[in-house]
């Protein structure tokens, strides 16, 4: 077995994740409740903290090690997470899975909901996340004293104003510790009006009529502006430099999930301790820049804290000559460290254990990198009350309350039903429905169970349930999980997807849409698919199947347009695992297979697109089995030049890269890599850029970063070729420049 093969659905399958599984007894201890407890260490001796969450069912949130969790009724596959924290700035985070098959507990009955969506009113307009950065190059010293590198400069805590052509304000708020900040859907200007002005202050003394302009054109395609350091703001001390602690990571923390964020602070004191400035934030990457003005000779001091964790250091004097120039300070280590979980399990009533703590496979390229937002969130990170939002403006939720909890949500059966997905598929042409059962081996390594349904030309229904895949690659480890799925077991959530009009959104034109339900049919606002938790509909969905015009978060007003500009993916099945038994092989389901791409094509709209391109390129000549030596003409021709290169397309951007990138590809063409070379996106894969925030930032699934590592490490060839082609050795991606908090 690999190392990369365990993967969270991995582990939960071997786990024997059911009633009597995980290592306890065989004999189920019951429905009603399952003790939750946690065993954590912390070597500076700090308090500890506990706060708990689940998937289903319900959980009593008690700062303790051990709780209470109710599973809901019904069968499926089921998460527990609990985070540690110290105080002073260190967390871990762990989650366990429980199956309730073995239960044999009734799902609830849910009264039938089907809603009409509110009224759009941002039809063709824009807008999405704002990055802000400071403007001019930053050069950062290591904690030797010598090394430097410069690294781009986000600002949390930067108050925007938004206003039209008239002055009046359409928009106001404040960056994050990412800086960022997720402005509404907002018209896109006449050409004559001269656009958005951008209007931008730190200093929350400040005027609002006094604050700077920082972009005087604003459109809202933008998605980054850069804030000008300059004399006018009044300051005459400008310091920046880095925050982290004793371990190397940053203090900093978003909890997507109740937007609570934690960052280090930093203000200036007098030599008496008396505060000169108000605390600002270090950015998530524990950089900073505190601007003030200060009286020429006079010392100060910078108070650094986290959480209850606080240091001070001295600050040069300022002369004349530092009112225009920022003064680097050396980096400040913080002496903590986080604590570490070492256990976490779940028991019945009786003591029988139940199910199995998820963990990483250790060695593996992505347990080196912990971070909850690393993976699936290159187009952003929603939160319970945009991922409710969306649901409300597609009609599946009534309305939302102040946490994001849907209000008489529609059921799968409903969905299912209005869709005629099976079993309501009585009377479908059987060239207008087909399902398929495999394992999509290469990025999440989940059964996935799929059907698919044309109601009419401007209606078209898929219906993924997803289970765990096998550990290993042995044909029996194979057929044993599909049995399984087959049966309806350790199933973990079920992602629909259609292409219709929702009146008044797109012109009412089909669009592509994302839904996702539980083992029971309840609506889900989240689902964990790369390990490291979850993450919110419709983030989780665009970070593969792309977003046109998502940028970040879904709008939270009324009336904003579900339309996301996502696209449907093709179905491979050279990344596929097929079962063995009659019906399962895959030379019994390449006419599904072909159906269901077919369909896929036909929401392309009869149009010459990458994802319509592929799919002709695998079915050239009217054949029904897919061609899984398809090369595009881009890459025969690239491999004129650099030999291997088509090899490099078919083994490794093929099954690792091609599916999201013809979903994600734009009019530009930029990630269309069956039509362009991967080139531009150096930091991307190989890391070391001043960009932070896209260092190493792809492959952004999990499972599909691991396993390229894994393919390029023991092919001497390939990796040789790949180095050629991308530029670098991506198997040993730079580091972050100076500080590598990750």
């Amino acid at each position: 077995m690999t190392k990369t093969t365990l993967t969270l659905l991995i582990a939960l399958a071997l786990a024997g994740c059911g009633g009597g599984g995980g290592g306890g007894t065989a004999q189920d201890s019951g429905p009603d409740k399952t003790t939750l407890s946690v065993a954590a260490q912390d070597i500076d001796g700090d308090t500890l903290h506990y706060q708990w969450r689940v998937t289903a069912g319900h959980v009593d949130d008690r700062d303790a090690p051990s709780t209470t969790w109710t599973l809901p009724s019904g069968p499926g596959l089921h998460f527990a997470y609990v985070t540690v924290t110290d105080g002073r700035g260190g967390h871990a985070e762990a989650h366990h899975a429980v199956s309730s098959d073995a239960l044999d507990t009734v799902s609830a009955r849910r009264a039938q909901a089907l809603h009409r969506p509110p009224t759009v009113v941002d039809e063709g307009q824009l807008g999405g996340q704002l990055r802000l950065l400071a403007e001019g190059r930053w050069v950062f010293t290591g904690h030797d004293g010598a090394s430097t590198g410069e690294r781009l400069l986000d600002l949390p805590d930067v108050q925007v104003d938004l206003r039209d052509s008239t002055g009046r304000t359409v928009f106001s708020g404040r960056s994050d510790m990412r800086g960022e900040i997720v402005l509404p859907r907002l018209p896109m200007p006449a050409p004559s009006s001269g656009g958005y002005r951008l209007h931008c202050t730190r200093d929350t003394a400040r005027a609002r009529d006094a604050w700077p302009v920082c972009a005087a054109n604003y459109t809202p395609t933008a998605t980054r502006v850069t804030i000008p350091v300059s004399a006018d703001t009044g300051a005459n001390l400008r310091l920046y430099g880095h925050v982290e602690l004793a371990d190397g990571s940053a203090c900093a923390r978003l909890d997507q999930a109740t937007g609570q964020t934690r960052a280090a602070t930093l203000r200036l004191l007098q030599a008496d301790g008396t505060a000169v400035t108000a605390a600002i934030q270090a950015n998530r990457h524990g950089d900073y820049l505190l601007e003030a003005a200060v009286a020429a000779q006079e010392r100060h001091q910078l108070e650094v804290s986290c959480e209850g964790l606080r240091q001070t250091i001295d600050v040069p004097q300022v002369d004349a000559s530092l009112a225009a120039t920022p003064v680097a300070m050396p980096p400040i280590r913080l002496a903590n460290t986080p604590p570490r979980i070492t256990r976490l399990l779940a028991s019945g009533p009786d003591g029988n254990l139940r199910g199995r703590q998820v963990t990483a496979p250790h060695g593996s390229r992505s347990d080196g990198l912990p971070g909850s937002d690393r993976f699936l969130a290159y187009k952003g990170l929603d939160t319970p009350q945009s991922a409710c939002a969306y649901y409300r403006a597609l009609g599946l939720v009534a309305g939302c309350d102040a946490q994001g909890m849907p209000v008489q949500p529609v059921t799968m059966a409903d969905w299912q039903r209005h869709h005629r997905l099976p079993p309501y598929d009585t009377g479908i042409a059987a060239a207008d429905k087909a399902s398929a059962d495999y394992i999509n081996r290469m990025d999440l390594n989940l059964v996935r169970r799929m059907s698919a349904v044309r109601r009419s030309a401007d209606q078209i229904a898929f219906l993924v349930c997803n289970h765990p895949g096998p550990d290993g690659s042995s044909q029996a480890e194979i057929d044993s999980v599909l049995d399984q799925a087959r049966q309806g077991l350790k199933q973990v959530a079920c992602v629909g997807m259609e292409w219709s009009v929702t009146p008044g959104a797109h012109g009412d034109r089909p669009f592509t849409k994302f839904v996702t339900f539980g083992p029971d049919g309840g609506l889900l606002l989240s689902v964990n698919l790369d390990g490291r938790g979850e993450k919110y509909m419709p983030g989780v969905c665009v970070a593969c199947h792309g977003g046109a015009t998502h940028a970040g978060r879904f709008p939270t007003t009324l009336g904003a347009s579900p339309q996301l500009g996502s696209r449907f993916l093709p179905f491979d099945a050279a990344n596929y695992r097929f079962g063995s038994a009659p019906g399962l092989r895959e030379t019994d389901q390449q006419a599904a297979l072909h159906t269901l791409n077919r369909l896929v094509q036909a929401t392309e709209g009869g149009g010459d697109t990458p994802v319509s391109r592929l799919i002709e390129g695998w079915y050239a000549g009217g054949a029904t089995a897919q061609d899984k030596t398809y090369v595009p003409p881009a890459w025969i021709a690239h491999a004129r030049s650099v030999p291997g290169a088509d090899r490099l397309y078919r083994e490794v951007i093929g099954v690792s890269c091609r599916t999201c990138h013809v979903a994600f590809a734009s009019a530009s063409g930029r990630f269309d890599w069956d039509r362009t070379m991967p080139s531009g996106y150096r930091s991307h894969l190989c890391g070391g850029g001043a960009d932070l925030a896209v260092n190493r930032s792809m492959p952004n699934a999990l499972v599909t970063l691991d396993r390229v590592i894994e393919q390029l490490d023991a092919d001497a060839e390939l990796r040789r070729v790949s180095q050629q082609v991308f530029g670098c050795d991506i198997t040993k991606p730079a580091p972050d420049p100076v500080f590598d908090t990750r």
